[in-house]
């Protein structure tokens, strides 16, 4: 009976976040999202919402330490997209705007909170603006991993289940180079072309790849010059970098640093840095997803699979300062897609996960 009434709240209550339209910046359809959270827990804990120029964020917290759960109420989805994709039921699918990113994760800690002994603490913090690169929760996300025991982020799980035990940081650079301009026809030679420079640049740049160590650079966006018939005075790139161990996002730091310049009358720039560390399994997190197996393996009967992603979250945040297990959302296919959509198999059997793991968290 027990199970069955946290099937049918999860439902309602992801039925009624996926009809709030919440884009990155839209304070109003975030705080909404937040108001359905705040009812349904409002005496499950001490309910606090600190503003930030992304919108609210929303904490619900009982006693010291434990887990923190983490979420996000934003979606990549601009109002009006429900018109087009509303919230639909099909079989064992629910489908609709941000039910897999990451509605049906807020949904499944919804559950588990409401369900949990009343003796267990936790923290369950939901922010504005993980879409969009969580400039203005960071702080609060780190300061909440300091005081908890392990930090469990509900964002989408992988095929069958698996949850994810290790992502990469991402880096976002923008290279500029400044060249000389002068007349293509009359005087070449008294041009540095930026253009060829960035050519240059483009080849340099793929040798930095370490696809062993699962270092990536795409450039994947390039602009330079005015006119055919002028050399180029100036381009630029913009790219993207995936690495998967610290190590290797130091030495893309201080390569990066200090760039080549392939003609010495061309001045070149790289602009940025990762926004992102790469969230690193380790002694701590390997224990606690022993622990989420041996309960996956008897909510279940399977085997609980932990992989690495490309994809970056806020877990990279906290993996550096508390255990992290990523991925113990709900299951699916599609996210930032239009077919996005969740399997609701495997609802219920995340919901305990997540419960006995705030439980085991909290034992002193």
């Amino acid at each position: 009976m027990a199970t069955r009434r946290a099937s049918n709240d999860m439902r309602q209550w992801l039925e009624t976040m996926v009809a709030i339209e919440s884009p990155s910046g839209d304070a109003e359809g975030i705080g909404q999202v937040m108001d359905v959270v705040a009812e349904v827990l409002g005496d499950k804990g001490a309910v606090s919402r600190t503003p930030t120029s992304a919108g609210p964020m929303l904490e619900v917290s009982r006693g010291q330490g434990g887990a923190l759960i983490l979420a996000h109420a934003d979606t990549v989805w601009s109002r009006g997209t429900l018109a087009e994709m509303p919230w639909r039921e099909q079989g064992d699918w629910v489908y609709g705007p941000g039910c897999l990113d990451m509605k049906g994760g807020i949904a499944i800690a919804m559950a588990a909170i409401r369900n949990l002994p009343d003796n267990v603490p936790y923290t369950l913090l939901i922010t504005p603006d993980e879409e969009v690169g969580s400039d203005a929760s960071r702080e609060a996300i780190e300061e909440a991993a300091r005081r908890s025991r392990l930090v469990l982020v509900l964002e989408s799980g992988m095929p069958g289940g698996a949850v994810k035990v290790g992502r990469a940081g991402v880096g976002d650079y923008t290279l500029h180079i400044r060249g000389v301009e002068s007349h293509a026809g009359l005087e070449p030679e008294k041009g540095a072309s930026a253009i060829k420079e960035l050519a240059h640049h483009i080849q340099w740049i793929e040798g930095l790849e370490n696809k062993v160590l699962g270092t990536t650079l795409n450039m994947g966006v390039v602009q330079g010059g005015t006119r055919s018939n002028v050399v180029a005075g100036k381009a630029w790139a913009h790219i993207d970098i995936r690495v998967t161990t610290r190590s290797e996002m130091e030495r893309i730091e201080a390569i990066l640093s200090a760039p080549p310049r392939f003609d010495a009358r061309c001045e070149v720039v790289y602009e940025g840095g990762f926004n992102r560390p790469p969230m690193e399994p380790n002694a701590q997190s390997q224990t606690w997803f022993r622990e989420a197996s041996d309960i996956w393996r008897q909510v279940t009967g399977e085997d609980l699979a932990g992989v690495r992603v490309g994809g970056a979250s806020d877990g990279n945040f906290t993996a550096p300062l508390a255990p992290t297990l990523d991925g113990l959302g709900p299951v699916g296919q599609g996210a930032h897609a239009r077919n996005e959509g969740v399997d609701w198999r495997y609802m219920e059997p995340r919901r305990q996960l997540v419960q006995e793991l705030l439980v085991r968290a909290g034992r002193s």
